[in-house]
C-alpha cells in the first residue's frame, strides 16, 4: 500500500514533477504505517523533501493518551453516558433545554468524536458548564438520570476530576487548535509543543494533583516529546522545527 502511494504521487498524478521538485518543501500526513512508509520512500526518491508527521494529529494522541489514564477513566464515562443519555432522549433535551433558560445558559452539551481527541476536552468544559442545568434537571424530578446527585460524595469527586481534565487538556487543545492554521509554519511547531508541555507542567506541578498521575503525565509527555524531537520514529525533521522556529523572519 506504502509503495502505491509513493507510486501514485510520482507517477500516476505527475503533481511533483507539474509542480517541480525544487518548490516542494515537505510531505505532511498522520503517522498509520502505510502512510508513514509513503513519507519515507518519497524522501528516499526526492531528498529535498522534508519528511514531517502532521502534528495536530500527533497532538490529538498525545490527549488520548492523557484521557484513557485509569484515574480519569470514571470521569470519562460519566461524561459519555451523560451526554448520550441527554442527546437520545427527547424529555431529557426538553428538561435540559428549560433548565438552561432557568440558569441563563447559552451553550449545550458537546459530543465527544470518535477519532478527534481533542473533543473530548471540549466535551468537558460544556459539561462543566451545564452541571447547573443539570443539577435543576434533577432537582425537578422530571427526569430520571440516575447517579448524580449534586450533595454525593461521587458528584463532588466527579467535578474535581473533570476540573482536573479541562486544566491538563486545555493547554493540549489550544495548540491543536493553533496548528491547524493555514498560516502555521515548522517554527510554530517547535513552540506551540513547548509552551505546551510547560502548559501542562505547570498544571500538575500543583501540589493538590495526584503525584501518581502527575508522573504519568510526565512519562506521556516526555515520550511523545522523544518521538519528535529526540531519537524517536518522527524525528526526521527534529532540526527543521528548531531552525524553523530561531529563523523566523518576524523573530529575527
Amino acid at each position: 500500500m506504502a509503495v502505491w502511494i509513493k507510486d501514485y504521487l510520482l507517477e500516476c498524478t505527475k503533481v511533483i514533477d507539474w509542480v517541480g521538485h525544487s518548490w516542494m518543501s515537505a510531505i505532511v500526513s498522520d503517522s498509520t504505517g502505510n502512510t508513514r512508509l509513503a513519507r519515507e520512500l518519497l524522501v528516499a526518491e526526492i531528498p529535498t523533501i522534508s519528511n514531517l508527521p502532521d502534528i495536530v494529529h500527533f497532538i490529538s494522541n498525545t490527549i488520548k493518551d492523557i484521557v484513557k489514564l485509569v484515574y480519569f477513566k470514571d470521569t470519562t464515562t460519566v461524561m459519555r453516558n451523560t451526554i448520550t443519555k441527554f442527546h437520545k432522549s427527547h424529555p431529557a433535551i426538553a428538561e435540559l433545554e428549560l433548565a438552561h433558560v432557568e440558569c441563563g445558559i447559552g451553550r449545550g452539551l458537546t459530543s465527544i468524536g470518535k477519532t478527534q481527541f481533542g473533543t473530548i476536552v471540549m466535551a468537558a468544559w460544556a459539561l462543566q458548564e451545564n452541571l447547573p442545568a443539570i443539577k435543576k434537571v434533577v432537582e425537578h424530578k422530571k427526569f430520571d438520570i440516575g447517579y448524580f446527585c449534586p450533595m454525593a460524595r461521587k458528584s463532588v469527586e466527579f467535578k474535581i476530576e473533570l476540573s482536573e481534565l479541562i486544566k491538563v487538556g486545555t493547554p493540549a487543545l489550544k495548540a491543536l487548535t493553533c496548528l491547524e492554521a493555514n498560516e502555521a509554519t515548522v517554527g510554530d511547531v517547535y513552540l506551540f509543543w513547548h509552551a505546551m508541555i510547560w502548559a501542562i507542567n505547570d498544571v500538575v506541578d500543583d501540589k493538590d494533583f495526584p503525584g501518581l498521575v502527575r508522573e504519568q503525565i510526565l512519562g506521556i509527555l516526555n515520550s511523545r516529546h522523544n518521538q519528535i524531537f529526540g531519537d524517536g520514529n518522527f524525528s526526521t525533521s527534529a532540526d527543521l522545527y528548531l531552525a524553523g522556529a530561531y529563523l523566523n523572519p518576524s523573530t529575527l
